[in-house]
């Protein structure tokens, strides 16, 4: 009775209702404004996970935070000039040398002027006695000589380009520091440019935020065209989109209230609600037009029919994007929350809305395709051909699954176009870093000389390895700069160690904590490894490293952007199998609940099983990895993929039981139901098309598998479960 008593309320007062939730849905979205876009890798790891654990300890310690990096190009970035302009804008960025980022956030800075600096204020014959630049050229040329291998990380071997690196407290002003370093390149006339993970965070934050401005326009316009070309009505345009438009407000003024840190997994929030939003509003709005009599009576039909396949295909969605929700990956989490919110919202959106707007816009016009007839009864005429061939693409598809690869590439989230990319990426390339963090922890007696050999010793072992030598991996440490500074030797005696303390001046103070207890060696890993060889490197280190013992101390495992890359790639299949795993059981046990058989549920599920066993066989064949963003297509295609299956069985159900043969009944569910399946679709396609226009390559990675997946549902349902049920006579 509450179907009918809805559904004469909807057509009754349809302006009433429509005014209603109009001003419910934009008090809701009001709350959008609180949303912000996180753009850390590192927040796809749990917070209990070692790695995590331990990058967070050293930044409380350190307080240690994102790094910024001057990137500077010149024909002689030795010309005294160029070096008076980077010593003019590192001062500016970082005016308190001494202050360790309390007065300024700027913990450390590392340049081609300040270890010049450093070598000019050496008590002559060695220096002038003073940190400043020398005034003469060939004293400058003697000092970048003297400092040797070590100039590598911010000298290029041309002397083309240089890099200035700052390391920011752990609070600091990012935003302030940020404009301060805008501030001080535009004022001086050597080319420079701002990369790093700060810049890079804060312009794809930005870009993320204004792409999901963009891609809404762009689904809406895509979603169009389909739709224009099935009801060629503006009309049809407006019942279709209205509703889901109002979904995708709420749920991202919901988000604002409960959940408002944005990931790039966001954007696709927002094409994969209008795909399948329109899709519900297509259903409901074919139904309605479909039958016959008043607009209650149609309003009262319709909701009691298809209204209901709408609800079971709402909750099966629901749990599939839901069981992303188990994740130990906070943004797959807030992404399987976004996803199961807006389609519930969805669904109650098209219910309130599609039988008034049919109303008040005097909507009537219903589309006929013939051929579904006959492509109906082709799909069970022809079921073992179907069946067989089916099993045969999956079989072929699992035998590649072995080839499947697993990727965690920061660069492959990032837009191809984006300026602070493209000057990061090419920094990279001449520097082999994205200035990216990774760090060893040692504990220790630092003034005992035995602690510091044998921090030199493991570096040594890390340097002579062969898998992290021939990643060009570098490392940096106290040891190095002590063995410097001595002539090329390392002190045996506690008073010499202490007399090279006292000469580091403030380079200390970002090496070794305040008593000499604990010390960070930098690791620099080259940008552009593969995911193996990043995993071979980290393996390497950490091996050396449970091998080494320090006295009287211990060695931590190394942690930072490239072990994070590691950890997060160890956990996708476990993640991708845990939360897959989760959502067929429980859409199965729905299916259950819903059509009161296992079998019916079963052969409901069985072409989302089969799209499913695909999956791999498309992912080797467009050449894609398992990443952070293609992790959650198969839980999405759970969701999506089962809702074709569940309207087709329902439709099977109902003319079995007004009398129809079974055979006839199947024919007359995919005749019926088979059209707005595949403007369903069809729209769902066109919505997911907008994210491949954003430009960021895993995104578009993304896209096309889904895609794909998507019409392989379509398929899948449409053929494969009408074969299901001849081949089993039910």
């Amino acid at each position: 009775m509450k179907s009918l008593d809805i559904a004469g309320i909807l057509v009754k007062k349809p302006k009433t209702v429509l005014l209603v939730y109009t001003i419910i849905t934009f008090l809701i979205a009001f709350n959008a404004k609180n949303l912000y876009m996180e753009s850390d890798l590192g927040k796809f790891l749990p917070e209990d996970e070692p790695t995590i654990k331990l990058l967070k300890y050293i930044g409380e310690e350190w307080n240690i935070g994102d790094t910024l990096i001057i990137y500077v190009e010149s024909d002689d970035v030795l010309d005294l000039e160029t070096l008076k302009d980077i010593d003019y804008v590192t001062n500016k960025i970082n005016p308190y040398r001494h202050d360790r980022g309390e007065l300024d956030g700027i913990v450390s800075e590392t340049s081609i002027t300040s270890l010049i600096k450093l070598k000019n204020s050496l008590p002559p014959p060695a220096g002038e006695g003073k940190y400043e630049l020398p005034s003469s050229e060939s004293k400058i040329m003697k000092y970048v000589a003297r400092i040797g291998e070590a100039r590598k990380t911010v000298l290029t071997d041309d002397y083309k380009a240089s890099a200035v690196v700052f390391t920011l407290s752990s609070d600091a002003d990012e935003r302030e520091i940020l404009k301060r370093a805008e501030d001080a390149v535009a004022s001086v006339d050597t080319k420079m440019y701002l990369v790093g993970t700060l810049p890079l965070r804060d312009s794809l934050r930005e870009w993320n935020l204004r792409s999901m401005a963009i891609i809404f326009p762009l689904a809406i316009f895509f979603v169009s065209i389909v739709l224009f070309a099935f009801h060629r009505s503006f009309k049809g345009l407006i019942i279709t989109f209205l509703p889901t438009a109002y979904s995708i407000f709420m749920t991202f003024g919901i988000l604002g209230i409960v959940r408002p840190q944005l990931t790039m997994l966001s954007i696709a929030i927002v094409a994969l609600l209008l795909g399948l939003g329109v899709d519900y509003s297509i259903h409901l709005m074919n139904r309605f037009l479909e039958e016959r009599g008043d607009h209650i009576k149609k309003a009262r039909k319709s909701i009691a029919t298809t209204g209901k396949a709408v609800l079971l295909s709402t909750i099966t969605t629901a749990i599939g994007f839901g069981s992303l929700m188990i994740s130990s990956m906070a943004p797959l989490r807030d992404f399987g929350f976004g996803c199961s919110l807006g389609i519930v919202l969805c669904f109650f959106s098209t219910l309130i809305m599609v039988p008034p707007l049919i109303v008040v816009l005097d909507f009537r016009e219903k589309v006929e395709v013939p051929a579904w007839k006959r492509l109906a009864k082709f799909a069970t005429k022809n079921s073992s051909r179907i069946v067989f061939l089916g099993v045969a693409i999956a079989i072929f598809s699992l035998a590649v699954f072995p080839k499947v690869g697993t990727d965690v590439n920061y660069f492959s989230m990032a837009p191809k176009d984006n300026p602070v990319v493209l000057k990061t990426k090419e920094f990279s390339e001449r520097f082999g870093s994205s200035g990216s963090l990774n760090l060893i922890m040692v504990e220790g007696d630092l003034k005992d000389p035995k602690v510091i050999k044998e921090i030199y010793n493991m570096e040594e072992r890390m340097r002579s390895d062969f898998r992290i030598h021939n990643a060009g991996v570098t490392f940096v440490s106290i040891a190095d700069i002590i063995k410097k500074i001595n002539l090329e030797d390392l002190p045996d005696d506690s008073i010499r160690l202490q007399l090279i303390y006292s000469l580091m001046e403030d380079k200390i103070e970002t090496a070794i904590d305040e008593d000499f207890s604990k010390t960070l060696i930098s690791v620099n890993i080259p940008i552009g490894l593969s995911m193996e060889q990043q995993k071979e490197v980290v393996t390497a280190i950490n091996s050396i490293i449970y091998n080494t013992s320090i006295p009287g101390g211990k060695v931590y495992p190394i942690t930072g952007a490239t072990p994070i890359n590691v950890a997060i790639n160890d956990l996708l299949f476990e993640q991708q199998t845990r939360s897959l795993f989760l959502s067929i059981l429980l859409v199965f046990a729905t299916l259950i609940l819903i059509f009161r058989s296992s079998l019916h549920a079963f052969l409901t599920i069985i072409p989302v099983i089969f799209v499913l066993l695909l999956e791999p066989g498309i992912l080797v064949s467009l050449g894609i990895s398992l990443s952070v963003v293609t992790i959650s297509i198969a839980s999405i295609i759970v969701g999506t993929g089962v809702d074709y299956g569940v309207h087709i069985t329902k439709r099977y159900l109902e003319g079995v039981e007004e009398g129809l043969g079974k055979e006839e009944a199947m024919e007359k569910a995919i005749e019926g139901t088979g059209l707005s399946l595949l403007e369903a679709a069809l729209t769902t396609v066109a919505g997911l098309l907008a994210v491949y226009f954003v430009n960021v390559p895993s995104l578009q990675e993304f896209t096309k598998v889904v895609i794909s997946m998507i019409i392989l549902s379509l398929l899948g349902a449409v053929f494969f479960m009408p074969a299901l049920y001849r081949l089993k006579k039910i």
